[in-house]
């Protein structure tokens, strides 16, 4: 009896103990290193809204994270198309858009993927708003919200421009996944054709060559994988800071055999 009492006594303290951790566990949370950037209600949706980005929105390449959820109930929703709308009213009435890069229509984990390229920042030539489209796949309706957003000046810049000897405006802007780190570092390198003040297109024809420097120190860096296109305008190589401090990522850009610019990036290893 003695030894039936203690296994039954055992077995309840391990299911006590199995409750009290399942109790004690921390929800998943997938903006835990993300910066929230404004929430409203797209209207007609009945859906919250929530803007999520990498880091502050600046003049640049930026990561852009949709959260979504049920106005009435509040549980997320996972299945919806998102549309952006980025505009900059600029001082005498010109108003322009930027290119984007809308979500894919189901989210990965529990979020909304995307991109914005901001082609300025905000301030004395103007300001920008984002409107929102949501359309709502649960509950099949469509509607959309719009945040008044400030858009940073980074101190190097991130995003260049120049014309083609066609008289095409193009965007080159760049992406590094992660933090740059000393050594080998994945490097995305995007451009954009511009069409008209609101469409830009995806400009799969460049090649690249990329040389890293250090101004500061007079070298350069071995080991470094020229941008090559992968898929929508994205061009992925690899860089190799070999310390920290300032470098200079400078590209040579190509179609066939003519070159059609060179240009440089300035970004900072920590």
């Amino acid at each position: 009896m003695k030894t039936l009492f203690s296994k039954y006594t055992f077995l309840l303290i391990l299911a006590a103990t199995a409750f009290s951790c399942s109790d004690n566990e921390v929800p998943f949370d997938p903006t835990v290193d993300l910066i929230k950037i404004d929430e409203g209600f797209a209207i007609g949706a009945a859906t919250k809204v929530e803007v999520w980005a990498s880091q502050d929105l600046m003049a640049g390449y930026n990561n852009i994270f949709i959260a979504l959820y049920d106005s009435v109930g509040g549980s997320r929703i996972t299945k919806a198309k998102i549309d952006f709308y980025p505009e900059m009213s600029m001082m005498g009435g010109v108003q322009h858009g930027c290119p984007v890069e809308e979500p894919a229509e189901e989210a990965v984990n529990q979020l909304f993927p995307g991109a914005i390229t901001f082609t300025m920042p905000s301030g004395d030539m103007g300001s920008w708003k984002l409107k929102i489209e949501v359309q709502n796949q649960v509950n099949n309706k469509k509607g959309s919200t719009t945040f008044s957003i400030s858009i940073a000046n980074p101190t190097a810049a991130c995003v260049k421009s120049f014309v083609t000897a066609a008289n095409e405006k193009i965007f080159v802007t760049y992406n590094f996944p992660k933090k740059m780190k000393v050594g080998i570092n994945d490097l995305d390198v995007i451009v954009y054709r511009m069409i008209n003040m609101y469409e830009f297109a995806y400009e799969e024809n460049y090649s690249f060559v990329l040389t890293p420097e250090m101004p500061s120190m007079g070298h350069g860096s071995p080991n470094n994988v020229n941008p090559t296109h992968a898929s929508k305008g994205h061009y992925k190589g690899k860089v190799n800071f070999t310390m920290t401090g300032d470098w200079r990522l400078n590209l040579n850009i190509s179609e066939g055999e003519a070159v059609v610019k060179d240009l440089y990036f300035d970004v900072e290893v920590e």
